[in-house]
């Protein structure tokens, strides 16, 4: 589906899975990039509490409708 076409549940499914490529997207590099493996650990943990933030909406939204 085109984004403006889906419900705020499947918005937040879509942005839920983008968190999920962050998070090991920057894992990887933080494995490929030991000089600088803080930064992206960081920046891993901060889509971490994206993706909870945003899973819990989705529960919020669930049971609202």
């Amino acid at each position: 589906k085109e984004v403006d076409e889906m419900g705020p549940i499947e918005a937040l499914e879509l942005a839920i899975s983008k968190e999920i490529e962050a998070i090991k997207m920057y894992q990887k590099y933080a494995v490929d990039y030991p000089a600088i493996k803080d930064t992206f650990w960081f920046l891993a943990d901060e889509e971490q509490k994206h993706k909870q933030l945003l899973e819990q909406k989705k529960v919020e939204l669930t049971r609202s409708y």
